[in-house]
């Protein structure tokens, strides 16, 4: 039986740049530089044929950027060279993120014929004062709407990117958002805590926003585990909430270090042990033959077992002993279990049948918790 590997597409356009968005994308970009992108997909792909000819592909995430500006053509010859360079699992998880500003029932019928059985749809709030903040280019309503075309197209996996600590945002709001994305039964949420990140035009304007303080932030983050819980999502992830069996199955790629190939502009991959991507120059991407891979990161001693624990304990399920005892020739206990004891105590960590985990307390503050465990 062959092994898995998944595969991320990065599509860097977007029509306009949310005001809080640092993600490798361009707007402005005419349909014959676009119709070049997906060249160089379809060429950077396929040079990844004899490379993954010992692999199944069972999960494909597109992401950006915007993915849903491509045309439905351009769409379709990118999964024709999925399907021809690749041996492409029958039930894979294949996703593409959307905005719902820039797609339409004809457009997600034809997705859904190329083979996207999952989608993630950029909502981030029902509010339209809040969407407004964040420079969102549609409304609640409209996001509603979008969502039942993608029933009526066929979609029976379907997620809803949300976000809490938006300038202006109240626990009343959040509260009405939630509501409205449970009213639609998605079967995944993710709820992301607004980062105001350098580069942004909130950055700039960082002194001025509304924004709320540490202890109110933290109480909008247990009101969405709280009001997810009850609605029966499962907090699998810090940022991510499913129905039971409907974990993105490609992000937890990331999570438990499996291997995953990138392409794209900007575009990082994990592949037989080494990690590395391309940067954020669009010419040099268009311009590339892909006859070599880009230098693999310099890595030191002890890299891959920090990245190894601090995704791990991201994840709801935490750290096996026995899979770190393969990977690293002792358990996580052995090594680190005197680190996490006074975290137990304080209900920020718990001890599993298996390993370790944090707790829902303790994955709010899991950045100081990694810095103790790990000493950095």
């Amino acid at each position: 039986m062959k092994p898995d590997i998944g595969i991320y597409i990065h599509i860097p356009f977007c029509r306009r740049k949310c005001l809080y968005c640092d993600f490798c994308s361009f707007t402005g970009i005419d349909a014959a530089t676009r119709s070049r992108y997906v060249d160089a997909l379809v060429r950077e792909l396929r040079s990844y044929s004899a490379p993954l000819a010992p692999y199944t592909v069972n999960t494909v995430f597109i992401g950006g950027g915007t993915p849903s500006l491509l045309a439905a053509e351009e769409t379709e010859r990118v999964f024709d060279a999925l399907r021809t360079c690749f041996d492409l699992a029958p039930d894979a998880e294949i996703t593409s993120e959307v905005n719902p500003a820039t797609a339409d029932g004809e457009k997600l019928a034809r997705w859904r014929a190329a083979g996207v059985n999952r989608l993630s749809i950029g909502v981030q709030s029902f509010s339209d004062t809040e969407l407004r903040a964040l420079g969102r280019l549609h409304t609640a309503d409209e996001a509603e709407a979008f969502y039942r075309a993608a029933r009526r197209a066929g979609f029976a996996n379907i997620g809803l990117d949300l976000m809490y600590g938006i300038p202006g945002q109240t626990a009343a709001s959040l509260a009405e958002t939630l509501r409205r994305a449970v009213a639609l039964s998605p079967e995944h949420i993710s709820a992301y805590s607004l980062q105001v990140e350098e580069g942004t035009p909130f950055y700039d304007r960082r002194a001025t926003l509304a924004l709320p303080g540490d202890d109110e932030n933290a109480d909008l983050y247990d009101l969405v585990t709280r009001e997810l819980a009850s609605a029966g999502y499962r907090h699998y992830e810090i940022s991510n909430y499913a129905k039971p069996g409907y974990e993105s199955r490609h992000n937890l790629r990331y999570w438990r270090m499996s291997p995953y190939i990138g392409v794209g502009v900007a575009a990082y991959s994990y592949f037989e042990g080494a990690r590395y991507g391309h940067g954020r120059d669009l010419a040099a991407y268009l311009a590339d033959d892909f006859s070599r891979r880009p230098p693999a990161e310099p890595r030191g001693d002890g890299d891959t077992e920090e990245e190894y624990i601090m995704l791990a304990l991201r994840l709801a399920d935490g750290i096996d002993d026995e899979d770190f005892r393969r990977t690293f020739g002792v358990t996580f206990t052995e090594r680190y279990g005197a680190r996490m004891a006074p975290f137990v105590a304080e209900g920020l960590a718990t001890r599993t049948g298996r390993g370790w985990a944090l707790t829902e307390r303790g994955m709010y503050v899991s950045l100081a918790l990694l810095a103790e465990i790990l000493d950095t």
